[in-house]
């Protein structure tokens, strides 16, 4: 749905998973159906945050997204993080989300659900800033699921220009994941992206 684009810059090295917490308010989504729910988690031991943000130099930025292992048995069709301010060199912070949308089973009423799809699906990158500045970058990023000894490789750079479009994703060949394969002992699953700004 996606295609992927020739990314001529990456990041001096993937970094490892950690950081500190930096939370945000709205869930505005990147389809027609809206989920008006936040994400949130019961006070619990061994619960993450449910989003850890890093900023690193040059707008080198890592997230890691806590999705409750619930929301997988749900019928829900998408799944929504906090919002985020990425930060890039010269240019002022813009608002971006994380959304996972279960992979469509059939056209039924329940076949987009991600209970439907056995817990599979893809991760979405929107931009929620209602115009971007002229000169924008295009925004390289990569993705994985999991932690410690459930981390999966990421997958990418692919490079996406949200002046053009809001959304971003991995393309169609890469973009599938399956999230029950990422639950550890907290009950979640992390989605984990990093992303900088690429001259593409």
């Amino acid at each position: 749905m996606f295609p992927e684009l020739e990314v001529p810059s990456a990041p001096p090295e993937s970094l490892a998973l950690g950081g500190r917490a930096e939370s945000g308010d709205g869930v505005t989504a990147c389809s027609s159906e809206q989920d008006s729910e936040t994400v949130q988690f019961p006070a619990e031991v061994n619960r993450p945050s449910v989003m850890e943000q890093v900023n690193v130099a040059n707008g080198h930025t890592i997230l890691h997204w806590a999705v409750d292992a619930k929301k997988l048995e749900s019928q829900d069709k998408q799944q929504v993080s906090p919002q985020f301010e990425v930060r890039f060199p010269g240019h002022s912070p813009q608002t971006f989300q994380l959304v996972i949308y279960p992979t469509v089973v059939n056209d039924g009423r329940r076949g987009a659900g991600f209970k439907k799809a056995k817990g599979r699906g893809r991760v979405v990158l929107k931009c929620q800033s209602v115009e971007l500045p002229e000169g924008f970058p295009y925004v390289s990023f990569s993705i994985s699921i999991g932690k410690g000894d459930l981390l999966q490789p990421l997958r990418g750079p692919t490079a996406h220009n949200f002046r053009d479009q809001s959304c971003g994703g991995l393309p169609k060949k890469k973009e599938e994941w399956d999230f029950k394969s990422g639950v550890d002992d907290s009950r979640t699953v992390a989605v984990n992206v990093e992303l900088w700004p690429s001259l593409a």
